[in-house]
């Protein structure tokens, strides 16, 4: 069980390195048929990082959610919620790579280019619009629940429903069109998953309240 939880905080890192290579290789934005085509290996390694990053993901949330339960004090209710929502967040990442390479497909046998750039489209914004939602969902589940355990150190879970509100307020903003932070909200998400992996790879005892 430790090693599964030191091997998730791991992943969670793995999975964050590889999201942000897949952004540095083709940005938040679809593209069309012939841009595709003309960086193919580029698009394919991208879609190869998603699976790489949503597989990260879960394998992070699996541990994180067995850190939180396995001392037995917190609640069975806020960490299933973490394991879900974390989970469809990988699972949104699965998904995001697969409407690219069936972009990648169409594209290359010469398909519809307005299917091409709706496919890539879909395969950008899947977990750029669900992002928020599903994060704001787990960390305030998250907080909850390390403030009700030992599991972790108190000031972690403060901060969980700190990031919470903040990405909140964050996504009001950019829903009502205020601001396009949807990038500014995966970076703190990324950033979190980071700071939430480093915990996990640390100690495995119950901290003082």
């Amino acid at each position: 069980m430790v090693r599964l939880e030191r091997y998730g905080g791991a992943t969670g890192i793995v999975a964050v390195a590889a999201i942000v290579t897949q952004f540095v290789l083709v940005g938040s934005a679809g593209t069309d048929a012939p841009s595709l085509l003309r960086a193919r290996m580029r698009w394919e390694l991208a879609t190869l990082m998603r699976v790489v990053g949503g597989l990260g993901i879960m394998w992070f949330t699996t541990g994180f959610a067995t850190r939180l339960r396995r001392f037995g004090f917190a609640p069975a209710g806020p960490t299933t919620i973490v394991l879900g929502a974390g989970l469809l967040w990988g699972t949104m990442w699965l998904l995001s790579a697969a409407f690219n390479s069936v972009a990648i497909a169409e594209a290359l046998r010469g398909g519809n280019e307005w299917s091409v750039s709706w496919l890539s489209m879909l395969g950008a914004q899947t977990v750029l619009v669900l992002t928020p939602t599903l994060m704001i969902t787990f960390l305030i589940a998250a907080g909850v629940a390390v403030l009700a355990s030992p599991t972790f150190p108190r000031r972690f879970g403060h901060a969980a429903l700190f990031f919470a509100a903040v990405r909140t307020a964050m996504a009001l903003v950019d829903w009502h069109g205020g601001a396009d932070l949807t990038m500014r909200i995966m970076d703190m998400t990324l950033i979190w998953v980071v700071i939430a992996s480093i915990h996990l790879m640390g100690a495995t005892k119950p901290v003082q309240a």
